[in-house]
């Protein structure tokens, strides 16, 4: 078993039994990394066809590991596949692309016969992912925001909101200034950090009442840094 599990020499026999059993190792591991995955987004959303990707990207790696079998031909062609797969396809955020990663990293180890090591690898780095969710490791504490505001061609902006947002915010930033509507309009877009407490649909109707009741829109996220005051 424990030659097995680590072996001295990597490599999986290409018989039906070598074969299966890599791929069933990467299916089960593949799975424990969807299941990591789901409980880390819960709250966050996320693609609904993208935990059964993961699934079986694992034991797709390990196939392809299979395949290749040191054949510089096929490597060459798996590169170009690979490649054609990467402008195809557009990761979410940085969360996605990790675990893409890791589950090619599965694949790649079940593929070659590392299986005491791809396990303890996964149990590991799973682990260290769930913990980091539960602690909300990284998260910003207050509400970053994106407020975009359209005015009026004639309206001079320039301070003009900048009364309210103090009023309801922590600390915001112009970020743009670009027209809309063939020039009619212009759109500004802060960056700001909402109070706790703050109101925001009275920040709305501020913003409305000076911007001639044309579009406020307020978009949740979060940012690495916000002026504060």
């Amino acid at each position: 078993m424990s030659e097995f599990l680590f072996p001295s020499i990597g490599g999986v026999p290409l018989n039906a039994q070598g074969v299966l059993t890599s791929v069933g190792i990467a299916f089960l591991l593949g799975l424990c990394l969807s299941a990591v995955y789901l409980f880390t987004n819960r709250r966050r959303g996320y693609t609904s066809d993208f935990p059964a990707a993961v699934v079986l990207l694992a034991p797709l790696m390990a196939a392809v590991i299979f395949l290749v079998n040191s054949s510089v031909a096929v490597a060459v062609s798996l590169g170009g596949a690979l490649a054609l797969l990467r402008i195809r396809s557009n990761p979410r955020d940085t969360m996605e692309i990790t675990t893409l990663l890791f589950a090619i990293v599965i694949g790649i180890g079940c593929g070659t016969g590392y299986y005491g090591i791809t396990i303890v690898i996964t149990a590991i780095l799973c682990a260290v992912t769930a913990i980091l969710s539960v602690v909300k490791f990284g998260v910003p504490k207050n509400n970053r925001v994106t407020i975009k505001i359209s005015v009026p061609e004639d309206l001079n902006f320039e301070g003009t909101f900048d009364e309210t947002l103090d009023k309801y915010t922590l600390g915001f930033d112009l970020q743009q200034i670009r027209t809309a509507d063939f020039g009619s309009v212009y759109e500004l877009k802060y960056i700001a950090t909402i109070a706790e407490n703050a109101d925001r649909r009275a920040l709305l109707d501020e913003i409305r009442t000076k911007n001639g009741n044309l579009d406020v829109s307020i978009t949740m996220r979060d940012y690495d840094s916000i002026p504060q005051k």
